[in-house]
């Protein structure tokens, strides 16, 4: 599946995915005019040790989270390998069957240690990044990046830079919107320690999502 414009993914572990992805991601969607965004689960993350949940629990979890937000889709590519997943391999894979520039999107985290990625610069050749950047913390400046856009509540992207977006490559987009103050791990450690309060509530991911946690018991201490 692909946007009508450029192909945007979002990767991650999500492991689980909750709001703290979710809603940041919508914003941005809607500031540089995105229609589809494919959710790009890795299959064994480079800088993350093994996961403990199966990959068929993690899709299962974002085709949750998809049938809420139908802007939303799956993206099987890294899963479909038995490989280590590298952002890099992904994309070339992509650029290779898509014209137009992809869009890749991260956390702040993860582009403030993009250097330490494989064949990073090589990704900036290859696609433009979105950072949500949920602290509004500055960004490593970085010479192989051709340009640096700010969007925001109060930093609207202009037509040249949607222009430059469409048809460059290297490009970094800084988001900052208000976000969910929640983390995978913080919600890993609250199912260990049963506390449910806000997951309970939808509070910081979807009601749906923590159902399905519940149901298959992922998470808990018992669990193999």
């Amino acid at each position: 599946m692909t946007n009508p414009q450029n192909m945007t993914l979002f990767g991650g572990t999500f492991n689980p995915p909750h709001w703290g992805h979710i809603k940041p991601l919508k914003q941005a969607m809607q500031a540089l005019d995105i229609l589809k965004v494919g959710l790009l689960p890795c299959n064994i993350p480079p800088h993350k040790k093994a996961l403990k949940i199966s990959n068929q629990h993690r899709l299962a979890m974002l085709e949750i989270v998809c049938k809420l937000e139908p802007s939303l889709y799956v993206e099987h590519m890294e899963l479909e390998k038995s490989e280590m997943s590298f952002t890099v391999n992904t994309l070339q894979k992509l650029k290779k069957n898509n014209q137009q520039t992809p869009y890749f999107v991260m956390g702040t985290d993860s582009f403030q240690s993009l250097e330490t990625w494989h064949r990073w610069q090589e990704i900036l050749q290859l696609c433009n990044i979105i950072v949500l950047n949920r602290n509004n913390q500055p960004l490593k400046r970085l010479p192989e990046v051709t340009q640096y856009i700010s969007c925001g509540p109060h930093h609207a992207v202009s037509l040249t830079d949607k222009q430059a977006l469409s048809t460059k490559s290297g490009i970094v987009v800084s988001c900052h919107f208000p976000s969910v103050a929640v983390s995978s791990t913080l919600i890993r450690e609250k199912i260990e320690k049963k506390d449910y309060r806000q997951l309970e509530t939808g509070e910081i991911l979807p009601l749906e999502v923590f159902r399905y946690i519940k149901q298959h018991q992922l998470y808990e201490q018992n669990q193999s």
